[in-house]
């Protein structure tokens, strides 16, 4: 399907995604409703909300803009009251309006036909208002009076437009005691400019917006036959994104079987979350895919997919609701069992935002399997989880096709995991890491008893001072020097997280200091770098190349910088120009550190750093991380792995439910 199409439409109650589109984009029009209302002066803002609108109406049927307009206008009444209401419908007519007429294909002229019959319904509908209720009519007549009267006052301070002022007050009188032909005309009008403008600037949004291809977007394909992913053949597959010079896969032929165990490995960017779209439904650039049936992509006994991000498919806000989301009324489900089985016992009634990286991986598998997928594609779905949490999770994927009647396909860069498959497929090519460019001079160890963050009695609380608080972190005292190198280690869900927010200056400690160079480090956000747990979360722009200038602070046509700043992690300059959505998970883990070391911070939290990273990458980012440190650089690692960070970190720290206890493993400082 090509980027920014509608998405096929079918009959019949909302449908899972509708319901999540939906849910989102209202609560999107119904916040701009309210800020547009409540604050002064910006009325002006309430034209974003017809985006939202509009990105349904293009997407998706009528229903579901109907859905959203119930939802948000039913919100912004309860914060904004009536203002706020009107101000949703008014976002839904611009963004519906403007959404139907470019998902059909039709241009201006329809949309000032639309925009007529609908003023004109507008006014209609405002005088026999006013004919009716009599007390409004007053009420609305002494308003519109009062603001001629105040505009004709101003107006007279000029000498000049006095005259004019007056002969206004006299026709607007006139126009009073014909007030029907008034009030309808000012419907009539008013609704077809607002229709006009919104249409100008909703159309310049919505192009923008398509421009942008979603590219490793899950495609729902519908058809009316029996869903039977298994046993599938892939025959000289090859896969081209849209706007790319090169095949991200392929030519690619592979089978598989019912109740088959299949681990796909390969370097990063050598295609394998590729695969895993085409294996969800992705019709392949060249070549031939056959099965039995459909997909039936998240469809009970269809294709259920695990992806290398949770946080991208985690949609209810309670643990429990979250594993049944999308199923059909009445299926029943064994939650609790479920979530003993991936490691998620007695979370029933979590609140889903409050879990960390490897718990989300956890939940989204126990969502597929509440699903009872014939088929289940797990892309990296270890790559959050600690060495423990591992385990676990091996141990249920790797009796899934024992124990139930399903296929798996494993994508991993772990080889033990490959190793317990039935069968590996071997993807060729990728982007290896290549030797690193020249780094800053370094004299040998350059750790000094110079401190750069200092951490005394640190606590942090979430939802603190509601029945819902919980502590993530308690009495954290830490000293890190300048060039020192610091692994803190921890289980998930030990805080490991918030500290490294904390750190970096981008959460408020519940209690204690966090400073930089003896200053508070909330002060000199930017000074320490962050590199988030989840990469994609931090690339805001579309390419490679603007991505890092935005950065590092430097203009995007500064070509020699931004190939600099990718030497430094090992990249090829041709990746530059490459878009965002076409990288690999570990591509977008080292861009990001392109980008920040390219603005040379003073010190650098990384956390979970080798995630999602294969072997070959995960040795080359470390020995760049290595010389860096060596060279002056202050680093700090969030990680549950200490496997091949002795060398970066001598000194490691053990985080325990919210607390440190150090460990006396490598170098100590």
């Amino acid at each position: 399907m090509p980027p920014g199409s509608p998405t096929l439409r079918r009959a019949g109650s909302l449908q899972p995604n509708e319901l999540a589109q939906a849910a989102v984009m209202a609560a999107l029009c119904a916040a701009i409703a309210i800020i547009a209302v409540v604050v002064p002066f910006a009325a002006a803002l309430s034209l974003l909300g017809t985006v939202p609108m509009g990105l349904l109406a293009y997407r998706y049927r009528l229903r579901v803009v109907l859905a959203a307009t119930i939802a948000a206008a039913l919100i912004a009444f309860l914060i904004g009251g009536f203002g706020g209401l009107m101000t949703v419908i008014n976002c839904a007519y611009i963004g519906g309006l403007t959404g139907i007429v470019k998902r059909r294909g039709r241009g201006l002229p329809v949309v000032v036909l639309v925009s007529l019959v609908a003023g004109a319904v507008f006014g209609a509908a405002a005088v026999l208002a006013l004919l009716i209720a009599s007390r409004l009519r007053e009420l609305v007549f002494t308003a519109m009076t009062a603001n001629v009267d105040g505009s004709v006052a101003i107006w007279s301070y000029i000498p000049e437009l006095r005259p004019a002022a007056e002969k206004f007050r006299e026709l607007f009188g006139v126009a009073l005691d014909h007030w029907p032909i008034l009030i309808f005309c000012y419907g009539l009008f008013a609704i077809m400019g607002v229709s006009l403008v919104g249409w100008w600037a909703l159309s310049r949004v919505l192009t923008r917006l398509f421009g942008v291809p979603d590219v490793h977007k899950l495609e729902t394909v519908i058809t009316d036959g029996p869903v039977a992913p298994v046993p599938m053949t892939l025959r000289d597959v090859v896969f081209r994104y849209p706007g790319t010079a090169r095949d991200a896969l392929g030519p690619l032929s592979m089978d598989v079987h019912p109740g088959e165990h299949l681990a796909v490995t390969g370097a990063n960017g050598s295609g394998k979350t590729t695969l895993m779209l085409i294996l969800a439904g992705r019709e392949p650039t060249e070549g031939t895919v056959e099965r039995p049936g459909s997909v039936g992509l998240g469809a009970p006994g269809g294709t259920a997919v695990i992806m290398q991000h949770p946080e991208s498919q985690v949609l209810g806000t309670r643990v429990a609701d979250d594993v049944v989301w999308g199923l059909p009324a009445g299926t029943h489900v064994d939650v609790p069992r479920l979530l003993s089985e991936v490691g998620l016992d007695g979370l029933d009634e979590r609140d889903t935002g409050s879990l960390s990286g490897g718990e989300l991986q956890r939940l989204a598998v126990a969502a597929a399997l509440a699903r009872k997928p014939s088929l289940l594609i797990a892309d990296e779905v270890t790559s959050m989880v600690d060495q423990q949490g591992r385990d676990g999770l091996m141990s249920v994927l790797g009796g899934l096709t024992r124990t139930r009647d399903m296929s798996l396909v494993h994508i991993t860069h772990y080889n033990e995991e490959a190793e317990a498959a039935d069968r590996v497929v071997n993807l060729a090519g990728g982007s290896e890491m290549v030797q690193a460019a020249e780094v800053p001079t370094a004299g040998g160890e350059a750790r000094s008893e110079v401190p750069v963050l200092e951490l005394t009695d640190v606590g942090h609380r979430y939802a603190d001072g509601t029945p819902w608080a919980k502590t993530a972190l308690r009495d954290i005292n830490l000293v890190v020097h300048e060039g020192d190198g610091v692994l803190i280690h921890g289980l998930n869900g030990s805080g490991k997280s918030t500290l490294a927010w904390i750190l970096a200056g981008l959460t408020l400690p519940t209690t204690g200091t966090c400073l930089l160079d003896g200053k508070p480090v909330s002060d000199q956000v930017g000074a320490v770098a962050l590199s988030f747990q989840a990469a994609r979360l931090q690339l805001m722009r579309s390419h490679v190349h603007r991505e890092i200038a935005s950065a590092a602070g430097f203009p995007s046509r500064d070509r020699a910088r931004v190939v600099a700043a990718l030497a430094t992690v090992g990249l090829e300059p041709a990746l530059a120009d490459r878009r965002i959505d076409q990288l690999s998970g570990g591509q977008m883990r080292r861009v990001v550190l392109a980008g920040l070391l390219a603005r040379s911070p003073r010190a650098i939290v990384l956390d979970e750093p080798l995630a999602g990273l294969d072997a070959a990458s995960a040795r080359g980012l470390l020995r760049l991380l290595e010389e860096l440190r060596r060279g002056g650089l202050t680093v700090v690692v969030i990680s549950h792995d200490f496997a091949g960070l002795e060398e970066l970190c001598p000194r490691t720290l053990h985080l325990h439910e919210g607390a440190l206890v150090p460990v006396a493993t490598g170098a100590t400082s």
